[in-house]
């Protein structure tokens, strides 16, 4: 085949959207649909680690940039399967992006909290001044409609969840949340760390990706009124954190794994490129540690608003999964690295919380039954529908204690160099099957592992048994859905009585609606930060052995 000059361009084709762009030699798939605003999925951040950026091609047109076997048999190789980060154009072609591949995140689960949050030191205060406001010295405005308004933003790995209040009563006006468009590079932190250190101008991008999802956000929540907007708090991991304020990132990614900054902070909006209200600012919470965020501790500041009874623990289960124990006088704190298995990342057939994501799973013999996200055909499996789908397998035998699938289950059946699970053979949407291999089931047991490592050595150190915590509270948007019986059954939750369980939601995204309104809250946040032992698992003595005996069901 004559080789195209590599200046030249030519286009290609992406179906079902009919969009067509132009690239040229050499470019990476990936890349030419980022650009163009094409969405394809990228959880590993497109080291090629994962399936989420699958993709059929017709015609014969591309080079890789590295072996595209792995994870595809030959016959779906031999149809126009590929990872399109992992491919190099070098002529005109037709892409067809699955639903799976091109999905974006939905806001379940994300507008828990208070709908009149109080107020007992306000952060603004009416100016003498028509139409301004004051911020201690800081004067702001003028504000549209003279009446100041605060943007509470969670900015979540994967979704911004944000709630617009009223900063002198503290009604909450409106909710919503947005998938974060950095998903892109990565659909963990350290994905995206990676990349941004790499490459300074890939971590600017994702700055702006993050300042623009927060500003179309907030022009949503107030009907496009920007300038009624007078004070932002914003809430996150310390690699969100350190993205969207633009810090310097190579201690965070190097160990010991330092933050640029630990503390909250408070810049003008203005800085990052927002268009509120002239002189708005933004108050970015505190963190605990280097992966222990603001997000996690604000959502203490809201479990302490009424505590439980007693020493309770508090978990925030995600990619990275924080943990906090209340021994009855003090707070110690842990990061368990868990991995984005739970979130649907790096799985065969991982997907987020969007409309035909299965959320649970019903094993019958050979028959499967698949609960998903607005009752459609299903598209991936994502974090709920992981633990209900493998507390099935270990139910009907079709795995064992170590995880391994068994070959004479019906419904798992051999591929070239792995067994896998069917959870569905056809699809309507002519996406590849359905199913939950050996690959992935290993994914779970580590992220499983990692979880119930922190908790345990948490417990250890503090010299509190498992018996003794009178409440394990589960937190965030995913533990808002999350089947107790099923994470009891898989071991990702301790041995309890299932009364002993709550779910709260995402109490992050209640904690900052009051450090937005509330200088006496941004105290008491500074104060949890400030006064939480940190306990680090990487480098405990007991780590190896208790993760090691963790992984198994």
């Amino acid at each position: 085949m004559q080789r195209m000059n590599e200046r030249e361009e030519f286009v290609v084709t992406f179906l079902p959207s009919g969009k067509q762009i132009a690239c040229t030699v050499g470019e990476e798939l990936i890349e030419s649909a980022r650009r163009h605003g094409i969405r394809i999925a990228a959880d590993c951040g497109g080291r090629g680690r994962c399936r989420s950026c699958t993709v059929r091609i017709e015609g014969a047109v591309t080079e890789t940039v590295a072996p595209l076997s792995s994870g595809f048999t030959a016959e779906e190789v031999a149809a126009g399967w590929h990872r399109a980060c992992q491919v190099r154009l070098v002529g005109p072609c037709t892409v067809h992006v699955p639903a799976r591949t091109s999905a974006s995140a939905v806001s379940l689960g994300q507008d828990d909290g208070p709908a009149v949050v109080p107020i007992q030191a306000p952060v603004l205060v009416p100016s003498e001044r028509k139409g301004y406001w004051s911020r201690g010295e800081a004067l702001v405005g003028p504000v549209a409609g003279g009446n100041a308004l605060g943007l509470a933003v969670d900015l979540g790995t994967t979704n911004i969840a944000a709630a617009l209040v009223d900063m002198s009563s503290g009604q909450v006006v409106a909710t919503g949340a947005i998938a974060n468009s950095q998903s892109v590079y990565g659909a963990d932190v350290v994905s995206r760390l990676t990349q941004a250190v790499r490459d300074s101008s890939l971590a600017r991008e994702m700055q702006r990706a993050a300042v623009r999802a927060i500003a179309e956000l907030a022009g949503q929540l107030a009907g496009g009124a920007m300038e009624s907007i007078a004070e932002v708090a914003v809430v996150g991991n310390s690699v969100m954190q350190h993205l969207l304020l633009g810090l310097p990132l190579e201690s965070l990614a190097t160990a010991p794994y330092r933050p640029y900054l630990l503390g909250d902070s408070d810049l003008l909006c203005s800085d990052l490129g927002f268009q509120f209200a002239d002189g708005a600012w933004l108050h970015f919470g505190p963190n605990i540690a280097s992966f222990i965020g603001s997000d996690h501790v604000v959502a203490l500041l809201e479990i302490m608003v009424d505590p439980p009874p007693g020493r309770w623990l508090l978990m925030d289960i995600g990619t990275n999964t924080e943990i906090s124990l209340y021994d009855g006088a003090r707070l110690r704190s842990a990061s368990c690295a868990s991995g984005p298995a739970f979130e649907g990342g790096v799985l065969t057939c991982g997907i987020r919380a969007v409309p035909g994501a299965v959320t649970s799973v019903h094993i019958e013999n050979e028959k499967v039954n698949l609960q998903t996200i607005g009752q459609v055909e299903p598209l991936g499996i994502c974090g709920s529908g992981v633990i209900s789908l493998v507390s099935e397998l270990l139910r009907c035998g079709a795995i064992n204690a170590r995880g391994r699938l068994s070959a004479a289950h019906p419904c798992v059946r051999e591929r070239e160099r792995h067994r896998e699970f069917v959870l569905t053979d056809q699809n309507k949407s002519g996406a590849l099957p359905l199913v939950f291999t050996q690959d992935d089931i290993r994914a779970v047991q580590l992220a499983k592992a990692a979880i119930r490592t922190g908790l345990d050595l948490l417990l250890a150190e503090t010299g509190v048994g498992e018996d003794a915590v009178e409440r394990f509270v589960i937190a965030g948007a995913f533990g808002k859905y999350l089947d107790v019986h099923a994470a009891l059954a898989i071991g990702l939750l301790p041995p309890v009585s299932s009364s002993r369980i709550v779910q709260v939601g995402n109490a992050a995204g209640a904690g900052v609606r009051r450090i937005l309104v509330c200088a006496n809250a941004r105290a008491k946040a500074r104060a949890l930060a400030r006064e939480s032992q940190y306990l680090e698992l990487a480098t405990h003595p007991g780590f190896h052995h208790t993760f090691a005996r963790r992984a198994a069901f």
